[in-house]
Protein backbone atom coordinates (compact mmCIF):
# COMPACT_ATOMS: atom_id res chain seq x y z
CA UNK A 1 0.00 0.00 0.00
CA UNK A 2 1.50 3.34 -1.04
CA UNK A 3 1.72 6.22 1.37
CA UNK A 4 -0.31 9.29 0.46
CA UNK A 5 1.84 12.15 -0.80
CA UNK A 6 2.21 15.23 1.31
CA UNK A 7 -0.16 18.09 0.60
CA UNK A 8 1.21 21.24 -1.05
CA UNK A 9 0.54 23.10 2.19
CA UNK A 10 2.85 20.77 4.13
CA UNK A 11 5.50 20.96 1.42
CA UNK A 12 5.72 24.73 1.72
CA UNK A 13 5.50 25.08 5.49
CA UNK A 14 9.22 24.57 6.15
CA UNK A 15 10.60 27.11 3.62
CA UNK A 16 7.83 29.54 4.56
CA UNK A 17 8.52 29.23 8.30
CA UNK A 18 12.28 29.56 7.84
CA UNK A 19 11.88 32.52 5.51
CA UNK A 20 9.60 34.33 7.96
CA UNK A 21 11.86 33.66 10.95
CA UNK A 22 14.99 34.80 9.13
CA UNK A 23 13.42 37.96 7.76
CA UNK A 24 11.85 39.01 11.05
CA UNK A 25 14.81 37.89 13.16
CA UNK A 26 17.24 39.67 10.86
CA UNK A 27 15.15 42.85 11.10
CA UNK A 28 15.29 42.68 14.91
CA UNK A 29 19.10 42.48 14.78
CA UNK A 30 19.42 45.15 12.10
CA UNK A 31 17.29 47.64 14.02
CA UNK A 32 20.02 48.20 16.63
CA UNK A 33 22.83 48.58 14.08
CA UNK A 34 22.05 51.57 11.91
CA UNK A 35 25.19 53.65 12.46
CA UNK A 36 27.19 52.02 9.68
CA UNK A 37 29.92 54.68 9.81
CA UNK A 38 31.35 52.72 12.76
CA UNK A 39 33.17 49.59 11.60
CA UNK A 40 31.97 47.40 14.48
CA UNK A 41 28.37 48.38 13.86
CA UNK A 42 28.82 47.90 10.12
CA UNK A 43 29.87 44.29 10.63
CA UNK A 44 26.78 43.59 12.75
CA UNK A 45 24.68 45.37 10.14
CA UNK A 46 26.08 43.06 7.46
CA UNK A 47 25.37 39.99 9.57
CA UNK A 48 21.76 41.03 10.07
CA UNK A 49 21.35 41.87 6.37
CA UNK A 50 22.75 38.44 5.51
CA UNK A 51 20.18 36.83 7.81
CA UNK A 52 17.37 38.80 6.18
CA UNK A 53 18.84 37.99 2.78
CA UNK A 54 18.76 34.27 3.56
CA UNK A 55 15.07 34.53 4.38
CA UNK A 56 14.53 36.46 1.18
CA UNK A 57 16.27 33.77 -0.89
CA UNK A 58 14.13 31.06 0.72
CA UNK A 59 11.01 32.98 -0.31
CA UNK A 60 11.97 32.43 -3.96
CA UNK A 61 10.92 28.78 -3.57
CA UNK A 62 7.38 29.65 -2.58
CA UNK A 63 4.81 28.96 -5.29
CA UNK A 64 2.04 30.51 -3.20
CA UNK A 65 2.00 32.77 -0.20
CA UNK A 66 -0.95 33.21 2.17
CA UNK A 67 -2.07 36.81 2.50
CA UNK A 68 -1.69 36.84 6.27
CA UNK A 69 1.99 35.90 5.97
CA UNK A 70 2.62 38.23 3.05
CA UNK A 71 1.35 41.25 4.95
CA UNK A 72 2.54 40.10 8.35
CA UNK A 73 6.17 40.00 7.25
CA UNK A 74 5.92 43.09 5.03
CA UNK A 75 4.53 45.22 7.87
CA UNK A 76 6.45 43.69 10.78
CA UNK A 77 9.89 44.06 9.20
CA UNK A 78 9.25 47.68 8.33
CA UNK A 79 7.96 48.56 11.78
CA UNK A 80 10.92 46.82 13.39
CA UNK A 81 13.28 49.12 11.47
CA UNK A 82 11.34 52.26 12.35
CA UNK A 83 13.52 53.08 15.43
CA UNK A 84 16.73 52.32 13.50
CA UNK A 85 19.35 55.05 13.06
CA UNK A 86 18.73 56.42 9.54
CA UNK A 87 20.99 57.42 6.69
CA UNK A 88 22.21 61.00 6.68
CA UNK A 89 19.95 62.21 3.84
CA UNK A 90 16.90 62.42 6.08
CA UNK A 91 18.37 65.28 8.11
CA UNK A 92 18.39 67.39 4.95
CA UNK A 93 14.76 66.40 4.34
CA UNK A 94 13.82 67.63 7.80
CA UNK A 95 15.87 70.81 7.44
CA UNK A 96 14.48 71.76 4.03
CA UNK A 97 10.96 71.18 5.29
CA UNK A 98 11.63 73.19 8.43
CA UNK A 99 13.03 76.29 6.72
CA UNK A 100 10.08 76.36 4.32
CA UNK A 101 7.71 76.68 7.27
CA UNK A 102 9.61 79.89 8.10
CA UNK A 103 9.30 81.29 4.58
CA UNK A 104 12.75 80.39 3.21
CA UNK A 105 13.43 78.59 -0.08
CA UNK A 106 15.80 75.60 0.10
CA UNK A 107 16.80 76.31 -3.50
CA UNK A 108 18.04 79.80 -2.63
CA UNK A 109 19.83 79.14 0.66
CA UNK A 110 22.17 76.29 1.55
CA UNK A 111 21.90 74.83 5.09
CA UNK A 112 25.02 76.74 6.24
CA UNK A 113 23.65 80.11 5.09
CA UNK A 114 24.05 82.74 7.86
CA UNK A 115 20.44 83.81 7.36
CA UNK A 116 19.33 80.38 8.61
CA UNK A 117 21.62 80.14 11.64
CA UNK A 118 18.80 80.92 14.08
CA UNK A 119 16.90 77.81 12.89
CA UNK A 120 19.69 75.32 13.57
CA UNK A 121 18.55 72.32 15.58
CA UNK A 122 20.31 69.65 17.62
CA UNK A 123 20.60 67.51 14.47
CA UNK A 124 21.71 70.32 12.14
CA UNK A 125 25.35 69.11 12.17
CA UNK A 126 24.22 65.78 10.67
CA UNK A 127 23.12 67.41 7.38
CA UNK A 128 25.28 66.31 4.45
CA UNK A 129 26.77 68.82 2.00
CA UNK A 130 25.66 71.84 4.10
CA UNK A 131 27.24 74.19 1.56
CA UNK A 132 24.93 73.02 -1.27
CA UNK A 133 21.35 74.20 -1.78
CA UNK A 134 18.48 71.79 -2.45
CA UNK A 135 18.68 69.23 -5.27
CA UNK A 136 15.26 67.62 -4.74
CA UNK A 137 12.43 68.56 -7.14
CA UNK A 138 9.55 70.86 -6.13
CA UNK A 139 6.88 68.28 -5.28
CA UNK A 140 9.36 66.60 -2.96
CA UNK A 141 9.95 69.93 -1.26
CA UNK A 142 6.20 70.35 -0.87
CA UNK A 143 6.10 66.96 0.85
CA UNK A 144 8.92 67.94 3.18
CA UNK A 145 7.17 71.18 4.02
CA UNK A 146 3.86 69.46 4.69
CA UNK A 147 5.49 66.98 7.07
CA UNK A 148 7.53 69.67 8.82
CA UNK A 149 4.37 71.72 9.30
CA UNK A 150 3.00 68.81 11.30
CA UNK A 151 6.33 68.21 13.01
CA UNK A 152 9.99 68.05 11.86
CA UNK A 153 10.18 64.62 13.43
CA UNK A 154 12.29 61.70 12.15
CA UNK A 155 9.63 59.06 12.83
CA UNK A 156 6.90 61.04 11.11
CA UNK A 157 9.10 61.27 8.01
CA UNK A 158 9.86 57.55 8.18
CA UNK A 159 6.19 56.67 8.38
CA UNK A 160 5.57 58.95 5.39
CA UNK A 161 8.06 56.86 3.39
CA UNK A 162 6.77 53.50 4.62
CA UNK A 163 3.14 54.15 3.69
CA UNK A 164 3.68 54.56 -0.09
CA UNK A 165 6.10 51.63 0.06
CA UNK A 166 3.30 49.44 1.45
CA UNK A 167 0.91 50.80 -1.17
CA UNK A 168 3.33 49.55 -3.84
CA UNK A 169 3.22 46.12 -2.13
CA UNK A 170 -0.57 46.20 -2.32
CA UNK A 171 -0.70 47.21 -5.98
CA UNK A 172 1.79 44.53 -6.99
CA UNK A 173 0.08 41.80 -4.98
CA UNK A 174 -3.29 42.67 -6.51
CA UNK A 175 -1.92 42.39 -10.04
CA UNK A 176 0.67 39.61 -9.77
CA UNK A 177 -0.17 37.72 -6.58
CA UNK A 178 1.54 37.47 -3.21
CA UNK A 179 4.39 35.08 -4.02
CA UNK A 180 5.78 36.99 -7.03
CA UNK A 181 5.28 40.31 -5.23
CA UNK A 182 7.45 39.14 -2.34
CA UNK A 183 10.36 40.07 -4.60
CA UNK A 184 9.46 43.63 -3.58
CA UNK A 185 7.56 43.29 -0.31
CA UNK A 186 10.03 40.91 1.41
CA UNK A 187 13.15 42.40 -0.14
CA UNK A 188 15.68 43.41 2.55
CA UNK A 189 17.04 46.15 0.28
CA UNK A 190 13.58 47.68 -0.04
CA UNK A 191 12.77 47.23 3.65
CA UNK A 192 15.96 48.91 4.81
CA UNK A 193 15.97 51.72 2.22
CA UNK A 194 12.62 53.21 3.28
CA UNK A 195 11.94 52.02 6.82
CA UNK A 196 15.51 51.87 8.13
CA UNK A 197 17.49 54.29 6.01
CA UNK A 198 14.57 56.76 5.64
CA UNK A 199 15.04 57.55 1.96
CA UNK A 200 12.13 59.24 0.26
CA UNK A 201 12.35 57.30 -3.04
CA UNK A 202 9.11 55.42 -2.33
CA UNK A 203 7.39 58.74 -3.11
CA UNK A 204 8.41 58.55 -6.75
CA UNK A 205 8.20 54.75 -7.14
CA UNK A 206 4.51 54.69 -6.17
CA UNK A 207 3.24 57.03 -8.91
CA UNK A 208 5.34 55.16 -11.49
CA UNK A 209 3.76 51.86 -10.48
CA UNK A 210 0.31 53.48 -10.61
CA UNK A 211 1.12 54.80 -14.11
CA UNK A 212 2.33 51.39 -15.27
CA UNK A 213 -0.54 49.33 -13.90
CA UNK A 214 -3.05 51.91 -15.08
CA UNK A 215 -1.61 51.88 -18.59
CA UNK A 216 -1.44 48.11 -19.06
CA UNK A 217 -4.06 45.52 -18.22
CA UNK A 218 -3.35 42.10 -16.73
CA UNK A 219 -2.49 40.79 -20.19
CA UNK A 220 -0.05 43.71 -20.63
CA UNK A 221 -2.21 45.17 -23.41
CA UNK A 222 -2.64 48.98 -23.45
CA UNK A 223 -5.90 50.24 -21.95
CA UNK A 224 -8.12 52.70 -23.83
CA UNK A 225 -7.59 56.32 -22.80
CA UNK A 226 -4.98 55.22 -20.27
CA UNK A 227 -2.33 57.52 -21.72
CA UNK A 228 -3.64 60.60 -19.91
CA UNK A 229 -3.78 58.80 -16.56
CA UNK A 230 -0.26 57.44 -17.01
CA UNK A 231 1.14 60.76 -18.19
CA UNK A 232 -0.24 62.56 -15.15
CA UNK A 233 1.19 60.02 -12.72
CA UNK A 234 4.57 59.97 -14.46
CA UNK A 235 4.47 63.76 -14.16
CA UNK A 236 3.92 63.40 -10.41
CA UNK A 237 6.91 61.07 -10.27
CA UNK A 238 9.04 63.52 -12.28
CA UNK A 239 8.11 66.29 -9.84
CA UNK A 240 9.43 64.07 -7.06
CA UNK A 241 12.59 62.79 -8.79
CA UNK A 242 14.03 63.87 -12.14
CA UNK A 243 15.05 60.39 -13.33
CA UNK A 244 11.47 59.55 -14.32
CA UNK A 245 11.73 61.86 -17.35
CA UNK A 246 12.65 59.11 -19.90
CA UNK A 247 9.50 57.22 -18.94
CA UNK A 248 7.48 60.23 -20.03
CA UNK A 249 9.49 60.30 -23.26
CA UNK A 250 8.57 56.64 -23.83
CA UNK A 251 4.89 57.38 -23.39
CA UNK A 252 5.04 60.26 -25.85
CA UNK A 253 7.14 58.22 -28.28
CA UNK A 254 4.58 55.43 -28.25
CA UNK A 255 1.89 57.92 -29.27
CA UNK A 256 4.17 59.26 -32.00
CA UNK A 257 4.70 55.76 -33.43
CA UNK A 258 0.93 55.35 -33.53
CA UNK A 259 0.69 58.74 -35.29
CA UNK A 260 -1.52 60.07 -32.52
CA UNK A 261 -0.01 63.54 -32.47
CA UNK A 262 -2.71 65.11 -30.33
CA UNK A 263 -2.31 62.33 -27.77
CA UNK A 264 1.46 62.84 -27.76
CA UNK A 265 1.10 66.57 -27.08
CA UNK A 266 -1.59 65.96 -24.47
CA UNK A 267 0.60 63.42 -22.67
CA UNK A 268 3.50 65.84 -22.63
CA UNK A 269 1.40 68.66 -21.21
CA UNK A 270 -0.17 66.39 -18.59
CA UNK A 271 3.29 65.17 -17.58
CA UNK A 272 4.66 68.68 -17.21
CA UNK A 273 1.68 69.95 -15.21
CA UNK A 274 2.73 68.68 -11.73
CA UNK A 275 6.28 69.97 -12.19
CA UNK A 276 5.13 73.41 -13.31
CA UNK A 277 2.51 73.79 -10.60
CA UNK A 278 4.83 72.88 -7.77
CA UNK A 279 7.79 74.81 -9.19
CA UNK A 280 5.86 78.10 -9.31
CA UNK A 281 6.44 79.00 -5.62
CA UNK A 282 10.21 78.66 -6.11
CA UNK A 283 10.62 80.33 -9.52
CA UNK A 284 10.27 83.72 -11.14
CA UNK A 285 10.48 84.95 -14.73
CA UNK A 286 14.18 85.69 -14.23
CA UNK A 287 15.30 82.84 -12.02
CA UNK A 288 14.36 79.20 -11.38
CA UNK A 289 17.16 77.65 -9.29
CA UNK A 290 15.86 74.08 -9.08
CA UNK A 291 19.21 72.37 -9.75
CA UNK A 292 22.48 73.55 -8.13
CA UNK A 293 24.61 73.06 -11.26
CA UNK A 294 27.55 74.77 -9.57
CA UNK A 295 27.72 71.97 -6.99
CA UNK A 296 30.83 69.79 -7.11
CA UNK A 297 28.61 66.82 -6.24
CA UNK A 298 26.36 67.42 -9.24
CA UNK A 299 29.23 68.30 -11.61
CA UNK A 300 31.61 65.43 -10.91
CA UNK A 301 30.69 63.56 -7.75
CA UNK A 302 31.22 59.79 -7.78
CA UNK A 303 29.73 57.00 -5.71
CA UNK A 304 29.94 53.20 -6.25
CA UNK A 305 29.69 53.67 -10.02
CA UNK A 306 30.26 50.84 -12.51
CA UNK A 307 30.98 51.74 -16.16
CA UNK A 308 32.17 55.30 -15.38
CA UNK A 309 34.77 53.82 -13.04
CA UNK A 310 36.28 51.64 -15.75
CA UNK A 311 36.18 54.48 -18.27
CA UNK A 312 38.16 56.64 -15.83
CA UNK A 313 40.89 53.98 -15.69
CA UNK A 314 41.62 54.52 -19.39
CA UNK A 315 40.48 58.15 -19.67
CA UNK A 316 41.06 60.07 -16.40
CA UNK A 317 39.55 63.38 -17.67
CA UNK A 318 36.11 61.71 -17.51
CA UNK A 319 36.32 62.10 -13.72
CA UNK A 320 35.72 65.83 -14.13
CA UNK A 321 32.73 65.67 -16.48
CA UNK A 322 29.69 63.76 -15.29
CA UNK A 323 27.55 65.25 -18.06
CA UNK A 324 29.25 63.10 -20.70
CA UNK A 325 27.41 60.02 -19.45
CA UNK A 326 24.15 61.64 -20.41
CA UNK A 327 25.09 61.14 -24.08
CA UNK A 328 25.23 57.31 -24.09
CA UNK A 329 22.22 57.24 -21.79
CA UNK A 330 20.20 59.38 -24.21
CA UNK A 331 21.19 57.13 -27.13
CA UNK A 332 20.29 54.06 -25.11
CA UNK A 333 16.89 55.53 -24.20
CA UNK A 334 16.19 56.35 -27.85
CA UNK A 335 17.12 52.83 -28.94
CA UNK A 336 15.07 51.34 -26.13
CA UNK A 337 12.05 53.46 -26.98
CA UNK A 338 12.23 52.26 -30.57
CA UNK A 339 12.58 48.59 -29.59
CA UNK A 340 10.02 48.28 -26.80
CA UNK A 341 6.25 48.49 -26.90
CA UNK A 342 5.26 48.01 -23.27
CA UNK A 343 5.77 50.34 -20.31
CA UNK A 344 7.04 47.55 -18.07
CA UNK A 345 9.59 46.44 -20.66
CA UNK A 346 10.91 49.94 -21.08
CA UNK A 347 11.06 50.71 -17.35
CA UNK A 348 12.82 47.46 -16.46
CA UNK A 349 15.45 47.95 -19.14
CA UNK A 350 15.80 51.70 -18.56
CA UNK A 351 16.73 51.28 -14.90
CA UNK A 352 19.30 48.66 -15.86
CA UNK A 353 21.00 51.00 -18.33
CA UNK A 354 20.76 54.03 -16.06
CA UNK A 355 22.37 52.26 -13.13
CA UNK A 356 25.24 50.98 -15.26
CA UNK A 357 25.93 54.40 -16.78
CA UNK A 358 25.36 56.88 -13.97
CA UNK A 359 28.51 58.11 -12.19
CA UNK A 360 26.61 58.48 -8.91
CA UNK A 361 25.04 55.35 -7.46
CA UNK A 362 23.69 54.92 -3.96
CA UNK A 363 22.29 51.79 -2.35
CA UNK A 364 18.68 52.93 -2.57
CA UNK A 365 18.94 53.60 -6.32
CA UNK A 366 18.63 49.87 -6.92
CA UNK A 367 15.15 49.95 -5.38
CA UNK A 368 13.86 51.91 -8.38
CA UNK A 369 13.79 48.90 -10.69
CA UNK A 370 12.46 46.22 -8.33
CA UNK A 371 8.69 46.74 -8.86
CA UNK A 372 9.13 46.45 -12.62
CA UNK A 373 10.98 43.13 -12.30
CA UNK A 374 8.14 41.42 -10.42
CA UNK A 375 6.56 40.05 -13.63
CA UNK A 376 9.88 38.69 -14.92
CA UNK A 377 11.41 37.81 -11.50
CA UNK A 378 14.66 39.06 -13.00
CA UNK A 379 17.74 37.43 -11.49
CA UNK A 380 19.73 40.64 -11.65
CA UNK A 381 17.20 42.35 -9.40
CA UNK A 382 17.23 39.35 -7.06
CA UNK A 383 20.98 39.17 -6.65
CA UNK A 384 21.66 42.89 -6.37
CA UNK A 385 19.11 43.01 -3.55
CA UNK A 386 21.76 41.09 -1.62
CA UNK A 387 25.05 42.34 -3.08
CA UNK A 388 24.08 46.03 -2.85
CA UNK A 389 24.76 45.93 0.90
CA UNK A 390 28.47 46.10 0.03
CA UNK A 391 27.80 49.81 -0.55
CA UNK A 392 27.73 50.47 3.20
CA UNK A 393 31.46 50.05 3.54
CA UNK A 394 31.69 53.60 2.16
CA UNK A 395 30.33 55.61 5.13
CA UNK A 396 33.00 54.03 7.35
CA UNK A 397 35.74 55.46 5.07
CA UNK A 398 34.68 59.10 4.92
CA UNK A 399 36.16 61.25 3.40
CA UNK A 400 37.59 58.54 1.08
CA UNK A 401 34.32 57.57 -0.64
CA UNK A 402 35.69 54.79 -2.87
CA UNK A 403 35.18 51.06 -3.23
CA UNK A 404 38.09 48.73 -3.75
CA UNK A 405 38.14 46.81 -7.04
CA UNK A 406 36.98 43.61 -5.35
CA UNK A 407 34.17 45.38 -3.50
CA UNK A 408 33.01 47.01 -6.73
CA UNK A 409 32.95 43.68 -8.55
CA UNK A 410 31.19 41.94 -5.67
CA UNK A 411 28.49 44.60 -5.72
CA UNK A 412 27.98 44.79 -9.49
CA UNK A 413 28.74 41.39 -11.01
CA UNK A 414 25.72 39.62 -9.45
CA UNK A 415 23.51 42.35 -10.90
CA UNK A 416 24.96 42.20 -14.41
CA UNK A 417 25.37 38.41 -14.50
CA UNK A 418 21.85 37.87 -13.18
CA UNK A 419 20.39 40.21 -15.75
CA UNK A 420 22.23 38.46 -18.59
CA UNK A 421 21.13 35.09 -17.24
CA UNK A 422 17.51 36.19 -17.35
CA UNK A 423 18.01 37.41 -20.91
CA UNK A 424 19.48 34.06 -21.91
CA UNK A 425 16.61 32.19 -20.24
CA UNK A 426 14.14 34.24 -22.22
CA UNK A 427 15.80 33.46 -25.53
CA UNK A 428 15.91 29.76 -24.60
CA UNK A 429 12.30 29.54 -23.45
CA UNK A 430 10.82 31.71 -26.19
CA UNK A 431 13.02 31.22 -29.27
CA UNK A 432 10.33 32.38 -31.69
CA UNK A 433 9.83 35.66 -29.83
CA UNK A 434 13.41 36.20 -28.76
CA UNK A 435 14.11 39.12 -31.06
CA UNK A 436 11.09 41.13 -29.98
CA UNK A 437 11.16 40.18 -26.32
CA UNK A 438 14.89 40.24 -25.55
CA UNK A 439 14.57 43.93 -24.76
CA UNK A 440 12.68 42.99 -21.60
CA UNK A 441 16.01 42.14 -20.01
CA UNK A 442 18.60 44.03 -22.07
Amino acid sequence: MTQPSQSPAKDRILPLSCSVLLLVGGAVLMSANGNVSQVETLHRFWVSSAIMGSGFVLSWRLQSLPTVWFWGVAIATRLLLLPMAPGDDVWRYLWEGLIQTHGFSPYSLAPNAPELAFLRTDWWSLINFPEVSAIYPPLTQFGFRLLATLSPNLYLFKLAFILPDLLVCWLLSRRFGNAPSALYAWNPMIIYAFAGGAHYDSWFILPLVVAWLGAEGKDSSPRPLSWLWSALWIGVSMAVKWVSLPLMAFLMGRSLRQRKFGQMIGAGLAGLLPMVLFALPFCSLKNCPLIPTESVFVAYGRSAEFLPHFLALVWPPSLKANWIFGVPLALYVLWLGWQTRRFQQFAEAYWFGLLLLTPIVHFWYFTWMVPFTVPSQNWGARWVSLSAFVYFVLPSRVPDWRLTEWERLFLWLPFVAGWLWSAWQMTRDQPQEARSELDTCL
